[in-house]
């Protein structure tokens, strides 16, 4: 696994929650976001998010399609009715690379897609694009 330590990328300071039923996959993702300067938060599940986002606020989601309780398309649709949390970047996080299903993600509200397993250096130029200025 090459993770990159380019201080041109680096997500110092973002507040990024990841909204992932899997444990593994919150340990990776958040490993690599920290390692990269990113304050980071966990939700397990749609409702989990949108109970986090209403008490903190966040520059970024990294959010699972596929979860119980709420998934990860309604959540994103209820994060996107709210004036509040327009602006949050949303981005999907699934192992499902089909492009219609990636229509599906972008047509619920989110802004980008990125493929488990997790790529370290997309993970960090995908959040960038959407977070950092240039």
């Amino acid at each position: 696994m090459n993770i990159i330590n380019n201080s041109d990328l680096k997500l110092n300071g973002c507040t990024i929650l990841v909204v992932e039923d899997n444990e593994l996959n919150q340990q990776v993702a958040q490993a690599l976001l920290e390692y990269n300067g990113a304050v980071v938060s966990i939700a397990s599940n749609g409702q989990e998010a949108l109970d986090k986002l209403s008490k903190e606020n966040f520059d970024c989601v990294l959010m699972d399609v596929q979860m119980p309780v709420l998934d990860g398309l309604k959540a994103t649709k209820m994060i996107r009715a709210n004036p509040q949390w327009s602006k949050i970047s949303i981005i999907a996080l699934t192992a499902n690379a089909d492009p219609d299903y990636k229509d599906s993600c972008r047509s619920a509200g989110m802004n980008d897609f990125l493929a488990k397993p997790i790529d370290p250096e997309q993970l960090v130029i995908i959040i960038s694009k959407w977070l950092l200025p240039g």
